[in-house]
């Protein structure tokens, strides 16, 4: 999908909709291009069906904004959502039991002939068509009650393809399709893309959304959590910001005595314990595994009791996988110190087999605990270690530089004073101005290698905005984005480094842009508080926002609701360091559907314009 010289063919902005009391969309924001496949995921009640019924006309917003086919709309009614080329195939069957496959396809579009009559042939025909289409035999004559449901949802998929839609919305239809089936409607959902058609697909399959889908929209309590292109996502987080976990499981059978003594006396501890718990029965089967063990190992099947640990421990989440499971096979006391854990994880396990008064085998417990900060910061000091000695080697080798080059510059100089011709004295200027921007390429070498040493200097912050805006330029043009920046003042000194504001400025913007979806708007504010002689520098964006039962967590290390491969969750902590170290602080705050993130600094003096 390329969306670049392309403008959506649908934008969503600010959708409210309210059932009775419930909000079941809160401000919403989304966009589809042609040709587009573009995924909807998120936990029950989380608002993905309430979005696409707006779009069919089942449902009405309460407050936003619809523009389709670059008109507005203020709702759509099921006819003009059909008019509009907009096909939905809902979750829930929406068919006529007691009608047959063709009277349901070409139900309130019914073919006649010219002097009025039901045209039952061509529709018949049509009906063939569109079921060869999806490779598919169904008997059209007898009443869609009698069907299977998975032959109904055939019949629903093949009414919206008869509307020959520009726009199709599959919500949730794989849980009743069998995998031929399925295939068959992937095939005609590629087919449809490459005309220029545009896909809004929901589900809760993340393979699916991975083997498939452009980009994809997270919807959690009403809000939108995220957009992103699928190339840029890591599965694991997306799944892991898309579905909050909870553990459920069935009581353990009676005639486990022991294990079910030791259940209703300690499994509220148990399920509590910040390290991860399993504990299996004599027969290696899982008995109870505690919240912080789901969490670890990213279970999806959360109903595991009663099962093998091989669901949990299998080569595809972990090499060592065989090993451990003969280890508890054995009844042998066991540890492994770091294991690699799925795609990005290490865990610590430890095994201990237990047994009751008599020495008789009951059970296994397994400890697991997520090692992977450790490991990040063991590496993290290694490379800093090796850092460290390439800044020490490049400051060596420019301390070398920097003799021969002021040798240079000084014969320059006195070549200079002699009386040289007009083409003469011009190469001079030219060399030298050349070597000085050496020189200062080199001092500026010699600075970042005593980056921890460097004291603070009177900076002018209005210059150093000026210049990060030119270096993000190409992300807002790339993006479409209205960034806002301007400003009346024309300086406003602080004691700083430079670079280390900028590092800030830099990581607080590119947030933003990650934000807003395409079109979306960005604003630079300075605000000068004389009584606390403080300047404020807030950057404003119309995103996704911060949830509030996040806030508090978003500046600390390795925190991140975002779901792209290379995300640390560590670029507002090092914002957060660097501004305190600046004797200032730093803030977010959500208001009326923009995200601010406001960085305070003791300031030294400000010039207003003229």
């Amino acid at each position: 999908m390329t969306k670049s010289n392309n403008n959506p063919i649908l934008q969503m902005k600010n959708i409210h909709v309210y059932y009775d009391d419930i909000k079941a969309l809160k401000g919403v924001d989304f966009d589809l291009y042609k040709g587009e496949i573009h995924a909807l995921v998120g936990e029950h009640r989380a608002g993905k069906s309430t979005l696409v019924k707006l779009l069919s006309g089942a449902v009405k917003p309460i407050q936003g904004e619809i523009i389709f086919n670059n008109k507005k709309i203020d709702y759509f009614s099921p006819i003009s959502s059909m008019k509009s080329g907009i096909g939905m195939v809902y979750q829930n069957i929406n068919i006529i039991p007691s009608l047959n496959v063709i009277e349901n396809i070409f139900a309130g579009q019914m073919i006649k002939t010219w002097y009025g009559r039901l045209n039952y042939t061509l529709m018949l025909q049509k009906t063939k068509e569109l079921f060869k289409k999806l490779k598919t035999d169904i008997n059209y004559e007898v009443p869609l009650g009698l069907l299977s449901e998975g032959e109904q949802q055939i019949v629903e998929i093949a009414r919206v393809l008869s509307l020959n839609p520009s726009v199709i919305i599959f919500d949730e239809i794989s849980s009743k399709l069998t995998p031929n089936e399925l295939e068959n409607i992937y095939r005609i959902i590629f087919e449809y893309k490459t005309k220029d058609r545009s896909i809004i697909y929901i589900s809760h399959n993340m393979d699916e959304i991975f083997e498939f889908a452009d980009r994809v929209t997270i919807l959690k309590d009403g809000y939108r959590r995220g957009t992103e292109e699928i190339k840029n996502l890591d599965k694991i987080k997306l799944i892991k910001l898309t579905y909050s976990f909870m553990l459920t499981r069935e009581e353990l059978k009676q005639d486990n005595k022991k294990l079910y003594f030791f259940k209703k006396y300690n499994e509220n501890i148990i399920k509590n314990l910040p390290i991860g718990v399993i504990i299996l029965d004599d027969k290696n089967k899982i008995y109870l595994i505690n919240y912080a063990a789901v969490k670890i190992l990213e279970i999806e099947n959360l109903n595991v009791t009663d099962e093998n640990m091989k669901i949990i421990f299998n080569n595809e989440n972990i090499e060592e996988a065989d090993k451990i499971l003969e280890q508890i096979k054995l009844k042998k006391k066991f540890r492994w110190e770091e294991l690699d854990y799925k795609e990005d994880k290490k865990i610590k396990i430890n095994i201990f087999p237990f047994k009751d008064e008599n020495y008789i085998f009951l059970g296994t417990i397994i400890l697991i605990e997520d090692i992977t900060k450790d490991s990040y910061f063991k590496n993290y000091l290694l490379r800093t270690e090796k850092i460290a000695s390439v800044a020490q080697l490049a400051a060596g080798i420019a301390h070398e530089i920097n003799n021969p080059l002021g040798i240079i510059i000084n014969y320059i100089t006195l070549l200079k004073r002699k009386n040289l011709d007009n083409d003469g004295s011009e190469k001079l200027k030219k060399m030298e101005k050349e070597l000085n921007r050496i020189a200062e390429i080199i001092s500026s070498l010699l600075s970042f290698s005593k980056l921890r040493q460097a004291t603070l200097k009177k900076v002018n912050l209005v210059s150093i905005i000026d210049d990060v805006v030119i270096l993000i330029n190409h992300k807002i043009i790339a993006k479409r984005i209205n960034l806002i920046w301007h400003n009346n003042i024309k300086e406003v000194f602080i004691m700083g480094n430079e670079n280390r504001i900028k590092q800030v400025l830099i990581n607080l913007l590119v947030n933003s842009i990650e934000a807003v979806l395409a079109g979306g708007k960005i604003k630079i504010k300075l605000h000068i508080d004389k009584l606390e002689n403080q300047v404020v520098i807030s950057i404003i964006d119309n995103g996704y926002g911060i949830p509030d039962n996040i806030k508090d967590k978003i500046f600390d290390p390795f925190f991140s609701s975002k779901v792209s491969k290379n995300n640390t969750g560590l670029g507002l902590a090092i914002c957060k360091q660097i501004i305190e170290s600046h004797h200032g602080h730093i803030l977010c705050d959500n208001k009326e559907q923009e995200t601010s993130f406001n960085v305070t600094l003791p300031m030294i003096k400000w010039t207003k314009e003229e």
